[in-house]
């Protein structure tokens, strides 16, 4: 079949392509990098040792908050090296001070000024120069709070190691019934980054390859190589042609991304993984994955395909272009009401509304598996809305692939497609 030669020519021409190799290979590796980094980040910390000048006007914490700054470096000498200024009454402002000129002059590198109001109001001074790190900070927080507590709970004659152990946090533990009526636990943050990582990749592909499809018909076109093709095959057989082949290019670079993720996944992304870990992603979410995928890039695609018959040049597709992709958004900016409520009036209907189906349905599967009819459904009126686009493209495609210049208005749109009937 001749329509097969297209399939081949253009899977060949895209794989082939630098750039095809290039985005399939470093877009895995960006997004573990642009997960892990901040995260690493935020846990590196100079193993270095601070200077913390303390002054106290209770008399009594300087001296056991000194004491409970007992962090010790690899080394084995001490994080916090602290000197406590006790400082009663009107000494307190006038030691604040002369300290404060100290960090200046960057003999210190922090001051903590705890004020005889701190039992009250609890607040206290943490002053730095160049210091800002958060775990230093929260180092300290926690302390001084620790001390602010018992000498609360001491003046009221409370045990404070009593009133601790008695009001420990307790854990809620998230579990959820299952549609099948088993009992899972939950991580709510884990199901977000998993439905989140899904959406966007589903986003992503759907939206490049699409463009992909709609800037082929346009370049060809442009070149004069939609003529020559014109002379061997019928428009069906090239729109076929394009739409099998992209998108097996499209699967293709999937199946990459999937294998290049198990493998960076095995090999460092322990936080990210601990994550996941407690997230359970049952095997058919992953086959849910490719059905959504194919059937939203038949029906995404069917759209750009008619733009690019449409179109005779690059930035008239962009501004069509940008009108398709505002159904894919919606889909982004509904994810948390998604996750809160996945089987809420309005998730439900917009999982079932075919341009936002394929992201929407495969997030309600990931997070709790909807009932089989309303999956059944939704396939259903993705492949009713894809044969209504396709259609419609293939009268336009059969029209518009010849005709050059601006692009034409919906009347003359709906006059090509009645020609081409």
């Amino acid at each position: 079949m001749k329509v097969n030669k297209v399939i081949r020519r253009e899977y060949t021409e895209i794989v082939r392509r630098k750039s095809f190799v290039i985005s399939t290979l470093l877009v895995p590796v960006l997004m573990v990098v642009f997960l892990m980094v901040p995260i690493l980040f935020g846990k590196m910390e100079p193993a270095r040792q601070y200077q913390v000048a303390i002054v106290d006007q209770t008399g009594l914490m300087g001296v056991e908050l000194a004491a409970a700054l007992s962090d010790t470096l690899p080394d084995g000498s001490r994080k916090y090296v602290c000197t406590t200024i006790p400082a009663d009454g009107e000494r307190f402002d006038a030691e604040r001070e002369a300290r404060l000129a100290d960090v200046r002059a960057e003999k210190l590198d922090i001051v903590v000024a705890i004020p005889a109001s701190v039992l009250d109001d609890g607040k206290a001074d943490y002053i730095t120069r160049d210091e800002r790190s958060f775990n230093v900070h929260e180092r300290m927080e926690e302390g001084l709070t620790d001390l602010v507590l018992k000498q609360r709970l001491a003046r009221e004659g409370l045990d404070y190691g009593r009133v601790k152990s008695l009001t420990t946090r307790v854990e809620l533990e998230m579990n959820q019934v299952t549609a099948a009526g088993a009992v899972e636990k939950k991580d709510m943050l884990g199901e977000y980054g998993v439905v989140f990582a899904f959406t966007m990749i589903l986003y992503m592909a759907l939206l490049s390859w699409g463009m992909t499809i709609s800037k082929s018909i346009i370049e060809e076109k442009g070149s004069r190589v939609m003529e020559v093709l014109l002379s061997s095959l019928t428009p069906r057989d090239i729109m076929v042609g394009k739409l099998v082949g992209v998108g097996l290019a499209g699967l293709t670079q999937l199946l990459v991304w999937a294998l290049l993720g198990l493998a960076l996944s095995s090999y460092g992304a322990a936080n990210m993984m601990s994550l996941l870990a407690k997230v359970q992603v049952p095997p058919m979410v992953f086959v849910y994955f490719v059905i959504y995928f194919v059937l939203g890039f038949m029906l995404y695609s069917a759209i750009f395909m008619t733009i690019g018959a449409m179109c005779a040049t690059d930035q008239d597709a962009q501004h069509l272009q940008g009108l398709v992709t505002l159904p894919m958004i919606v889909p982004l900016l509904t994810l948390m009401l998604l996750i809160q409520s996945p089987n809420s009036g309005l998730a439900v209907g917009l999982s079932l509304i075919p341009l936002f189906a394929p992201m929407m349905m495969l997030s309600r599967i990931i997070l709790l598996q909807p009932p089989a009819w309303q999956i059944a459904l939704s396939m259903l009126l993705l492949v009713g809305a894809i044969a209504v686009a396709v259609t419609f493209a293939a009268r336009v495609f059969r029209v518009g692939i010849l005709m050059y210049g601006k692009p034409p208005s919906m009347r003359e749109l709906m006059r090509w497609y009645r020609q081409a009937g």
